[in-house]
C-alpha cells in the first residue's frame, strides 16, 4: 500500500521531470541576469532623484521606493511582479499537466482502471505538482542568494527567505485553484485560463487599485496584497500572511478532491 501511494506522487514527479528543470533554469536566467546589473545601479542617487519625481501612487504601484537599495532593487526588477507571477504561471501550468490535461487525454484512466480512489490520484498529482514547486523555489533561492554574494548585493537573508516562500504560497494557491477547477470539469484550456488569469487580476488589483481612492481599499481582496503589502524585503512578515495563503490552497484541494468523485472521468 506504502508503494502505491508513493507511485501516486513519484509517477507525476517523474512525468513532470524535464518541465521542472526548464522552469529552473528560466528563472535562474532571469535571477542571474537582473542581479549582474545592481552594480550599475548601488547607491545611484541620481536616478532616485528622478523617481522620487514621480508621483507617489505610480512608485508605489511599480515597487520603484528606494530603488538604489538592495531592497528596493529587488523589489522593483524582481518581487514585486516577475518571480511572483512567473511562479504563479509555473504552479497553473503544472497542477494543469498533471490533472485535467492529463484526463483529457485519456491518460488518467490507466490510473482509475485499477482499484484506486479517485481522491488519491488527484491528491496525489497535487502533492507532486507542489513538490515541483518547492524545487523550483528552493533553487531560485540558492541562485539568489549566489547571485547577490557575487555582485555584494547585500540584503538580509531572512527577508529573503520569506520574500521566496510568500511566492511559492501565492504559487501553491493558484496551483490548487487549478486542481479544483480539474476537480469540477477536466478542460485544460479553463483551468488555464482561470488559473493564471486569476493570478493575472491580483496582481493588477494590488499594483494598480492603490492609485484610485474609490478603488484603493479593494486591493485587500487581492492575494498579492495578502502576500507582499507587508514589505516583506525590509521587515519581518506577519504569520498571518502565510496563513491567508496557505489555508485557501488547502480548501481548493479538497473542493476538487470532493468534486472528482461526483462526475464521469472523461475520455480521450
Amino acid at each position: 500500500m506504502n508503494g502505491r501511494i508513493l507511485e501516486l506522487v513519484g509517477g507525476p514527479l517523474r512525468a513532470m521531470r524535464r518541465a521542472t528543470i526548464w522552469w529552473c533554469l528560466g528563472l535562474a536566467a532571469l535571477i542571474a541576469a537582473t542581479i549582474s546589473i545592481w552594480p550599475a545601479f548601488k547607491g545611484s542617487s541620481g536616478l532616485s532623484q528622478a523617481i522620487d519625481q514621480l508621483p507617489t501612487g505610480v512608485v508605489q504601484a511599480f515597487g520603484l521606493a528606494d530603488f538604489g537599495t538592495p531592497a528596493g532593487f529587488l523589489r522593483a526588477n524582481l518581487y514585486d511582479f516577475f518571480v511572483p507571477l512567473l511562479i504563479v504561471i509555473a504552479a497553473v501550468v503544472l497542477a494543469n499537466g498533471q490533472t485535467a490535461s492529463e484526463e483529457a487525454s485519456g491518460r488518467l484512466e490507466l490510473y482509475l482502471a485499477q482499484p484506486i480512489d479517485r481522491r488519491a490520484v488527484l491528491l496525489g498529482r497535487a502533492i507532486a505538482a507542489l513538490v515541483a514547486l518547492a524545487v523550483i523555489s528552493v533553487l531560485l533561492l540558492i541562485v539568489q542568494l549566489g547571485a547577490d554574494a557575487a555582485v555584494g548585493l547585500g540584503i538580509d537573508t531572512g527577508y529573503l527567505v520569506s520574500t521566496i516562500a510568500l511566492c511559492a504560497l501565492l504559487g501553491a494557491l493558484h496551483g490548487s485553484l487549478a486542481v479544483a477547477i480539474a476537480g469540477v470539469r477536466a478542460r485544460p484550456s479553463l483551468v488555464l485560463g482561470v488559473g493564471i488569469g486569476v493570478g493575472v487580476a491580483g496582481c493588477v488589483v494590488a499594483s494598480l487599485f492603490p492609485l484610485s481612492s474609490v478603488l484603493a481599499p479593494w486591493r485587500h481582496l487581492s492575494p498579492w496584497d495578502w502576500a507582499f503589502g507587508g514589505n516583506s524585503l525590509e521587515q519581518a512578515t506577519d504569520l498571518w500572511r502565510y496563513a491567508a495563503l496557505a489555508v485557501p490552497s488547502v480548501i481548493l484541494t479538497t473542493i476538487g478532491l470532493v468534486a472528482v468523485t461526483r462526475r464521469d472521468i472523461s475520455g480521450a
